[in-house]
């Protein structure tokens, strides 16, 4: 059985590498013959794909309007500044009118608040805010301090009672009848050293520093609040007359702030939408969601545009080919009878979910695109995989296998010999072989009948 593998390509320096001649097996069958030699052998993975954008931009409405005129449709070539929808003229002039009056009246209305605001003294409503506030902070330093002067007192107490407890452990540690005194004595010496480490934790335990430390902050913040109060109750006696707080006029500014924006944008984009929408790349209309008198919101889908300028091949590989793809490897791509020059752009990580396009998908990214490719149009691609500069070559034709695997007939002494060989990689007109085959040896092959191991054959 013909053995052929699915890598197709072109094989370089082929006439240097082979010769064919005609050999005689018998009066009624001819057989080729070729001279196993050293040339190069490239390789290709032809796939078949589609041709896609790889930048897409969905065009939305920036106004609330009608549109006019849609100046393309679906399918048509477009170059970046063409006109695609234009609004309703009539109906922005207006929007256009109502947004300087809407400003006008907004600065106003500042003007306004700004001149009765300037009679209002800002620092009443500061005393006003504050003083509560104050207070609050006046009484809850209160309590903390009575919490921890309680705690502190606590602990004294405790570090006072265990001193005492100790000195009577201390006084009734004395040798009695049956009595160790050297015990005893030992019993005293710990006695005494407990004593003498409550005197010093009653002046210097940790958590009586941090009480007292904590005291002597409470009272400068007591102190400072009092200080701040009477600060502030001062100046809002003599504030009495303020009508405006300063939360008022920063309100007053933010929204003065915030009309400006809103305004600025609505004028800007009422500017841009007299323009109409103009596309800002060269691509084809995918899609158009309006048509022309209809109402449009703010915010509504337009119309839709691919690229042409970035534009890739996409093919979907098997398990068993992806292996000899990599991300940089340069391919052909055949498009509309004109080739392209491409790379691998992009291997996704994953297989596809659709069953009618199963595989792993390659983006073959199309170097120099031009304005006859189609979107969506089928190609064909080539990626190239491998490439021998010294391989022991025969014709991918005389190559064989059955059950053993792979072999060829060597012809010798007019006869033909079965060998089983060892083949790498291959394309349409010539596979490598690893093993089997010397350089310079004679093999044959009949395109129109299988040979026979010791076939004799006779070369004419």
């Amino acid at each position: 059985m013909k053995h052929k593998k699915l890598l197709i390509g072109t094989c370089a320096a082929l006439a240097a590498a082979v010769g064919f001649v005609s050999v005689n097996a018998s009066a009624a069958a001819a057989i080729q013959t070729a001279t196993v030699s050293n040339g190069q052998l490239d390789c290709e993975l032809e796939l078949n794909g589609k041709v896609e954008s790889l930048n897409e931009k969905k065009y939305y409405s920036n106004i609330a309007g009608s549109i006019a005129t849609v100046h393309v449709r679906e399918g048509d070539l477009v170059k970046k500044g063409d006109l695609l929808i234009s609004y309703d003229m009539e109906k922005i002039s207006m929007e256009q009118m109502l947004a300087e009056l809407d400003a006008a009246a907004d600065q106003g209305l500042y003007d306004d608040s700004k001149q009765y605001g300037s009679r209002v003294a800002g620092l009443y409503g500061e005393a006003k805010n504050t003083l509560p506030e104050l207070e609050q902070q006046i009484q809850t330093t209160e309590a903390v301090m009575i919490m921890t002067q309680q705690a502190l007192d606590k602990r004294r107490t405790e570090l006072s009672q265990q001193g005492a407890c100790l000195k009577a452990d201390l006084a009734g540690c004395t040798t009695g009848e049956g009595d160790d005194p050297y015990e005893v004595e030992k019993a005293r010496s710990n006695i005494e050293k407990q004593i003498a480490q409550n005197a010093h934790d009653q002046q210097y335990d940790p958590e009586i520093i941090k009480k007292q430390d904590e005291l002597q902050f409470l009272n400068y913040l007591m102190t400072t609040y009092k200080e701040k109060k009477s600060v502030m109750e001062s100046q809002k006696a003599q504030t009495q007359l303020s009508l405006q707080t300063q939360g008022a006029k920063d309100r007053l500014e933010a929204e003065k702030a915030a009309d400006e924006i809103v305004n600025g944008k609505r004028t800007s984009d009422l500017e841009a939408a007299s323009d109409g929408i103009r596309a800002d790349l060269d691509g084809v209309v995918t899609k158009i969601s309006v048509s022309e008198g209809c109402s449009v919101s703010e915010g509504a889908e337009l119309i839709t545009i691919e690229s042409v300028a970035d534009t890739a091949v996409v093919c979907y590989v098997n398990k068993y080919d992806i292996i000899n793809i990599e991300e940089g490897q340069s391919a052909t791509a055949h498009i509309k009878n004109k080739d392209y020059e491409c790379r691998v752009s992009r291997i996704e990580k994953k297989t596809s979910d659709d069953g009618a396009t199963p595989g792993i998908r390659v983006e073959l990214e199309i170097l120099k695109p031009d304005d006859s490719i189609i979107l969506g149009i089928e190609a064909k691609a080539y990626i190239r995989t491998a490439m021998l500069a010294y391989a022991l070559l025969v014709p991918t034709d005389a190559v064989c296998s059955d059950d053993d695997g792979d072999y060829v007939f060597v012809i010798n002494e007019d006869r033909a010999f079965k060998r089983n060989i060892v083949t790498g990689v291959s394309n349409d007109e010539m596979t490598e072989i690893t093993e089997g085959l010397s350089a310079g040896e004679i093999i044959g092959w009949d395109d129109e009948s299988e040979l026979t191991d010791g076939q004799k054959v006779k070369v004419k």
